[in-house]
């Protein structure tokens, strides 16, 4: 199938980011805000499935405390990972990422901008769900060139992020 890692919008995909949300606040002592990001947390989008958290701290450093507790979760730290300023952690039983920023990141008001922005426009729901569907039958097994393909429309959303400040 086409959209083999490509899935139709879950309704149980807010329910699982608060289950992983209390875990992970659990874990690290309630020293992290978070926030349900990515595709997964606007309703209508399609999304691989996999949660994506975005966690705020007011300094990075604090991570290192969190290591051993979101390991014990099944979480893997995996630094940076090309990302300068962020802290990521990747589940793979039920599948998350954790990206961790301290306050003053700039990638925090992107996150949350899109998803803003795209639960307020059902027509840029519309316009990503047909550039998804379109390229995951064109790269059905090529992530990395659906991933490329797709960055433009995203390009264009940091456009109108950005000229609403």
């Amino acid at each position: 199938m086409a959209d083999m890692y490509l899935f139709p919008y879950n309704t149980a995909w807010p329910g699982e980011y608060q289950v992983q949300a209390l875990q992970i606040a659990a874990a690290c002592d309630d020293a992290v805000t978070l926030h349900h990001i990515g595709s997964t947390a606007v309703a209508g989008l399609y999304a691989k499935d996999c949660i994506d958290i975005l966690g705020v701290v007011d300094k990075l450093e604090r991570v290192q405390h969190f290591i051993s507790p979101l390991a014990a979760l099944g979480f893997e730290y995996r630094a940076a990972y090309g990302i300068e300023g962020r802290a990521y952690f990747a589940k793979a039983q039920r599948k998350v990422h954790l990206h961790i920023y301290a306050a003053e990141h700039h990638n925090i008001a992107r996150q949350l901008g899109f998803v803003r922005l795209m639960q307020a426009r059902p027509d840029l729901v519309a316009k990503l769900n047909q550039l998804k569907l379109q390229l995951a039958a064109k790269y059905p097994t090529d992530k990395a060139q659906y991933q490329l393909e797709k960055a433009a429309f995203y390009q264009e959303i940091i456009q109108l992020l950005e000229s609403a400040q």
